[in-house]
């Protein structure tokens, strides 16, 4: 897989995928849960180490993104393969950062390898930005009841981004 052009679909995988996350209060409790599925799922050789990039991402720009979506992010040497886990909680909780805050449902923690480029790390981010942007991507998420509804809905949202892209060129 090339770095350059990493699709979601490509990385999300049904081990990373939380649909029952109705017990997470706080962004530490989602963050740790679907960082301790990536790690399961070999994505980590440190669990520690990617938790402590995530934060110090925190730490550079709001990751809460509005409408009920977070897309927390880490990049470093403990990341051997680039990974995406998905949590949904359908009762939201408070998503608290120095930079914004506010109710979350839908959670995309990525894990980025300290190898890929700092463009390719921002594609990626992009890429997911603009399909959450679409209400049909985002229910489609909101109503997934098994990681083949996720993967769909990625999936559909990243052929629409590509039609998108190849009606503009």
């Amino acid at each position: 897989m090339d770095n350059e052009f990493l699709k979601i679909s490509e990385v999300i995988k049904p081990e990373t995928v939380a649909l029952e996350m109705n017990d997470v209060t706080c962004k530490a409790q989602a963050i740790n849960r679907l960082a301790g599925m990536l790690y399961q799922a070999g994505h980590l050789t440190d669990l520690d180490a990617y938790i402590k990039s995530v934060y110090e991402r925190e730490q550079l720009g709001p990751t809460y993104m509005g409408n009920f979506i977070a897309i927390p992010h880490g990049k470093c040497d403990a990341v051997k393969a680039a990974g995406v886990a998905f949590g949904l909680s359908k009762n939201s909780f408070q998503y608290e950062t120095e930079l914004g805050e506010g109710p979350v449902k839908l959670v995309f923690l990525l894990a980025i390898p300290n190898q890929m480029s700092a463009d390719a790390y921002v594609a990626v981010l992009a890429r997911l930005a603009r399909l959450l942007v679409h209400e049909e991507f985002c229910l489609n998420l909101y109503n997934a009841s098994s990681y083949q509804d996720v993967f769909n809905a990625i999936l559909t949202g990243e052929k629409l981004l590509e039609d998108l892209s190849n009606s503009i060129s």
